[in-house]
């Protein structure tokens, strides 16, 4: 297999644990799906002795793999038994790597811990919705008639679920589009759950989630690139949380959300405590909204947060999003302590130097020995004290010939130039070996979302050479017009006996 031949050529290489490898040789870096491993179970062991043999019988120079990145789900990066650690045993120098649209999915989770109460009954009601559609096709006719009248196109309503990372901004935002034909069909067929959301603190819920998770959907996206620019991720990071701070955190209850398309649309109209909404006739239809404490079953109102003095006011709900978005900056916060790593990579991007030359020279001079340290780099395949001499030249000449690219397509530059191989050749190394450190797994979630399309959606049960051979051609495969038929025949007919007729 080419792929395999590619890895075995490149000086290094990382794993993306689950379905995909990144390689990278004096070319531009790949990513590519190499195989399917079956594992006995699920635990650490197994994980590890499936990678073990699938290096071993590829003859795979273990000392070229650089990180492996992982979901970070306790039986990958276990302190003591986890895969990684397994790997690091005999290879110290291999880098672990939590995903980081994994990781920002986890602080985004991390914004209903203070009231998981309120947050749950909205999810309720927002899952109702889908629910209650998905039980009844003449629900579904009713529900379109209204949405015409509305001028409105698409009627569907989406589940929240619980592994899909951008699944609950995406079911909040849809419920707002329909709320004016929601709130029209149960006010007059389901009189309870129209009770439920017309409670003003249930609307500025809906309506406070669908921004603050557009934001974080959107920096999960970016995340999730696949040429993902490792050197701009405390950017991304930092453009989000001043986003936040400025609209939630760094404002009065008056303006709080200033800024903030469905929320402060909300306000403006909730002012009455009336929402009114027009259709595409002009007609206008009024739903009075009420100011009570959100629902809680008995269990929680037994449990240590009761309802008393939670009326649902405005005040109240700008305490309980205030306390959301907090949760959310301190779990950003506290899972990316890793981006002075990722942050020394700019040594690599002259787009990101300092003008100044002597603050070139010393960020260039940090960046360098965070690398070599952090990375911890076998000594026998770069010369640390070399490169340390090479740097100040490395970084000039950068500077000058890829002022303001950054770190992918400076290499496509110096790559091409054999000048640079022979003044810088252990800088350039560790530009190799920065360039397959892999930022994300989303490569892997790609991978499971063919896996699922092919067993579930087009066939229900798989052999494994089969389904491995079905998703390699779904992700990597080639186009139709590129492939020789005449092999593709061959092939078939030299599977097993068959009478072949010739081709015309």
């Amino acid at each position: 297999m080419q792929l395999i031949l590619d890895i075995r050529a490149s000086p290094f290489y990382s794993l993306l644990i689950d379905e995909s490898t990144d390689q990278a040789g004096k070319g531009p870096t790949k990513c590519a799906f190499v195989e399917l491993l079956a594992v006995e179970n699920a635990n650490a062991k197994c994980i590890y002795d499936a990678i073990s043999a699938f290096i071993n019988e590829n003859m795979l120079d273990i000392r070229k793999l650089i990180a492996i990145a992982t979901n970070g789900a306790s039986v990958m990066i276990g302190h003591k038994t986890g895969v990684l650690s397994r790997f690091q045993e005999s290879m110290p120098h291999i880098m672990g790597v939590h995903c980081i649209a994994h990781r920002q999915a986890l602080a985004a989770k991390d914004g209903f811990a203070t009231h998981p109460n309120i947050f749950a009954f909205v999810d309720k009601v927002a899952n109702k919705v889908y629910s209650w559609l998905g039980k009844s096709s003449k629900r579904h006719e009713e529900l379109w008639k209204i949405m015409h009248e509305y001028d409105m196109l698409d009627t569907r309503a989406l589940q929240i679920h619980s592994v899909r990372w951008l699944s609950r901004g995406q079911v909040m935002e849809r419920l707002v589009n329909i709320m004016s034909a929601i709130l029209h069909q149960w006010e007059h067929s389901e009189k309870k759950w129209y009770k439920s959301i017309t409670i003003f603190a249930v609307q500025f819920m809906i309506h406070f989630l669908v921004d603050v998770l557009n934001e974080l959907n959107k920096l999960n996206m970016e995340f999730q690139w696949h040429d993902m620019d490792v050197t701009i991720i405390s950017a991304l990071l930092d453009l989000t949380i001043e986003k936040l701070k400025w609209r939630y955190i760094d404002v009065d209850v008056k303006n709080f959300g200033q800024g903030s398309p469905y929320l402060s649309s909300f306000l403006k109209m909730a002012k009455d405590s009336m929402l009114f909404y027009e259709d595409a006739s002009g007609n206008s239809h009024a739903h009075a909204l009420r100011y009570e404490a959100i629902p809680m079953d008995a269990k929680k109102k037994r449990a240590k947060e009761n309802n008393e003095g939670n009326k649902g006011s405005l005040d109240e709900c700008v305490l309980i999003a205030i306390a959301y978005v907090k949760n959310i900056l301190d779990g950003l916060t506290r899972r990316f302590e890793d981006l002075p790593v990722f942050n020394a990579f700019k040594i690599f991007s002259p787009s990101s130097y300092p003008i100044d030359a002597y603050d070139r020279e010393k960020m260039s001079q940090e960046w360098l020995n965070r690398i070599i340290n952090r990375l911890n780099i076998d000594t026998h395949m770069i010369d640390i004290r070399k490169s340390m001499n090479e740097r100040e030249d490395f970084v000039g000449m950068l500077y000058r010939i890829a002022k303001h690219k950054n770190m992918r397509d400076a290499w496509v530059v110096c790559n091409e130039s054999s000048s640079w191989w022979d003044l810088y050749p252990e800088m350039m190394k560790i530009w190799q070996l920065c360039l397959v450190v892999p930022a994300s797994t989303s490569a892997c979630e790609r991978g499971f979302s063919r896996q699922n399309f092919i067993k579930s959606v087009s066939r229900s049960s798989l052999g494994l050479e089969t389904l491995d051979a079905l998703i390699f051609l779904s992700i990597d495969g080639r186009g139709s017009s590129s492939i020789d038929w005449k092999d593709v025949f061959e092939a078939w007919v030299s599977a097993k006996k068959r009478r072949s007729m010739p081709l015309e």
